[in-house]
């Protein structure tokens, strides 16, 4: 770690951004098999996680965990609602993006800072 690069909160979006990754690919491949019989909805958690990490003043701990909805399922044992995984998908991209921007941010005023300008 850097002080004053790699600090709490340049670590906390690091790992942010990790888990909205892999929220991601779980919305993306629900959305994938939404016909396919059988097929359970994943859900990935990571916020609690983090919270608690945060809470901690150490980020490393921070998880992300993978299970499998427990929405009801349709006739054919299929459980992806797809109108709430596209809401998902949409909520997860904008997260995604602002936390770039944050993270971006930091390094333009951490830029300036050592540049005097």
């Amino acid at each position: 770690m850097i002080p004053g690069i790699s600090d709490l909160t340049s670590q906390a979006l690091l790992a942010s951004l990790r888990g909205l990754d892999a929220r991601s690919a779980a919305i993306k491949d629900n959305i994938a098999n939404v016909e396919t019989p059988g097929y359970q909805a994943k859900v990935v958690d990571f916020e609690s996680s983090l919270s608690d990490a945060l809470a901690d003043g150490d980020v490393s701990g921070a998880t992300t965990t993978t299970s499998r909805s427990l929405a009801p399922t349709r006739l054919n044992g299929n459980n992806v609602a797809i109108d709430q995984q596209m809401t998902q998908l949409t909520e997860t991209e904008l997260r995604h993006q602002l936390s770039i921007s944050a993270l971006n941010a930091k390094y333009r005023l951490l830029r300036t800072a050592i540049t005097g300008g």
